[in-house]
């Protein structure tokens, strides 16, 4: 009996050590070869970005019910490749190889389905394989340890010789004896034994292998939590010199407190015979804080408003300095005309007889302080004369009696010929051409809110004409004429 039981289990074992374990199974490769198409076909169409929101299929079959037109298109050119049949001794890194190079190397797939070798090199090593056999359970029967060759052999020897003399007693037409019985019985148990010692060891290495694992887990677990432990220590760390900093910075604004502070005195405050002194000590200890940030809060926006102020002061002042000068400048010029117009007086009452002399020298007299109306007898006519643009000097580029197309800009009129004023030519090409450009014709002799804004304009109109002098044998602005886009 123990004979039939011992047999079959060293077979069984002997089976188990020479069986190889194969690597990838049918259905990994259905699910290697259902993600390369579905890769394929996303990039394949630019149009298909419905596939990545449904559920990932692990089988073809799964794969076409979520399918549209084009996809099922393009599915037939991936089918066209033939799967290989012989991947029984694949592992995993044959696998990616074939799915993640050779088939994309295959003739008929799109050029864009191509473009997704790497998401399917990416995604085939997420997938979890079956590792190979280990080269110790492929070695012959020979290479095993001495244990176990002694064990097997025992094991097969027992049998066999307990099998063959009771066949030759038979032949001989003898029964075993006792002896020859008992001896068959230990040589089974020997075997029995050798069995269940080799059954045991396997077990063992496999626990101290389990065991093994479970020790790395358990240290990896334990540097995760000291990692853990550090962050969380670092942050805490972090907030505490964040804290500290902020303290080491309020003592800096003590100042600005103390700056503000002499304003206080200004307010008008209750005489000390009106209040009793121990009413103001204990008001003054129990005053909020609250009421302190407002008060600053009021200081700060008073003295930004004093800026603000200051600010257009500053610039009020600017302005009027410029007036001032503007009018220095005119005075000057009316100086001038007035000299003129003196000297001219003179050389006329010169030229008379001298018995007229006396009589008629009041007569410049009465008329010197008015200095137009002396002369104005004569030169009463208004002349035009055609300018063109103002240069950074403040001087006209030139001056013509009659219109020049592209260069005129401004008409000045003149009853002198040493002061005028200026406007803008009313004549279409000026128009056009100054609002087309008018940082180059208009931003020197005028003055307007935004000069350059002339998109929608189709008229320029004069609100103030300016002023211009004649000197030093050409024009200068003076003061500028104000206009308005329209």
């Amino acid at each position: 009996m123990r004979s039939l039981l011992t047999k079959p289990v060293v077979a069984l074992l002997c089976l188990l050590s020479v069986v190889p374990a194969f690597a990838v199974t049918q259905k990994e490769m259905e699910q290697a070869r259902t993600i390369t198409a579905f890769w394929y076909l996303r990039f394949a169409n630019n149009g298909a970005g419905y596939m990545e929101q449904a559920k990932m299929p692990s089988t073809m079959a799964e794969l076409e019910k979520i399918l549209k037109e084009t996809e099922k298109k393009n599915l037939k050119a991936f089918q066209a490749v033939k799967t290989p049949a012989e991947y029984a001794d694949w592992d995993k890194a044959k696998l990616v190889a074939y799915w993640g190079d050779t088939f994309f190397s295959s003739p008929g797939l799109s050029a864009q389905g191509k473009v997704a070798r790497q998401r399917v090199k990416s995604k085939l090593n997420a997938m979890t394989i079956a590792a190979p056999a280990p080269a110790e359970a492929a070695k012959p029967a020979e290479q095993l340890p001495a244990p176990k060759e002694e064990a097997a052999a025992s094991a097969e020897a027992a049998p066999s010789a307990a099998s063959e003399k009771p066949a030759e007693a038979t032949e001989a037409g003898q029964l075993p004896s006792a002896t020859e019985i008992v001896a068959q019985a230990e040589a089974l148990d020997s075997a029995a034994l050798a069995v269940e010692d080799n059954a045991e060891a396997a077990s063992s290495r496999r626990k101290s292998s389990g065991g093994s694992t479970w020790i790395y887990i358990v240290a990896l677990v334990i540097l995760v939590g000291v990692v853990v432990w550090l962050v969380i220590f670092a942050s805490k760390t972090m907030q505490e010199g964040n804290a500290r900093k902020r303290e080491d910075e309020e003592p800096e604004r003590e100042p600005e407190v103390l700056h503000v502070a002499p304003r206080r005195r200004i307010e008008p405050r209750p005489e000390p015979s009106e209040v009793p002194v121990a009413v103001a000590h204990s008001a003054a200890d129990v005053r909020p804080k609250a009421d302190e940030s407002a008060e600053l809060r009021a200081r700060d926006r008073e003295i930004k408003g004093l800026r603000e102020e200051c600010v257009r002061l500053g610039e009020e002042n600017t302005r009027l300095q410029a007036d001032l000068s503007q009018a220095h400048r005119e005075i000057e010029a009316l100086r001038a005309r007035l000299n003129a117009a003196a000297t001219a007086t003179t050389a006329a009452v010169g030229s008379q007889p001298a018995v007229a002399t006396a009589p008629r020298a009041a007569a410049p007299v009465r008329h010197s302080n008015n200095v137009e109306g002396a002369p104005r007898g004569g030169e009463q006519e208004v002349r035009e004369i055609y300018l063109g643009r103002v240069n950074n000097q403040g001087l006209f580029v030139r001056a013509d009696k009659r219109p020049v197309a592209e260069k005129s800009v401004f008409v000045l009129n003149t009853t002198d010929g040493y002061t005028g004023t200026y406007r803008v030519l009313q004549i279409a090409e000026v128009i056009e051409r100054c609002l087309d450009n008018p940082d180059h014709y208009l931003a020197g002799g005028c003055s307007a809110p935004d000069i350059l804004a002339t998109e929608d304009a189709v008229q320029i109109r004069t609100l103030q004409a300016g002023t211009a002098i004649f000197e030093n044998g050409c024009w200068r602005m003076i003061r500028k004429t104000k206009i308005v886009y329209e």
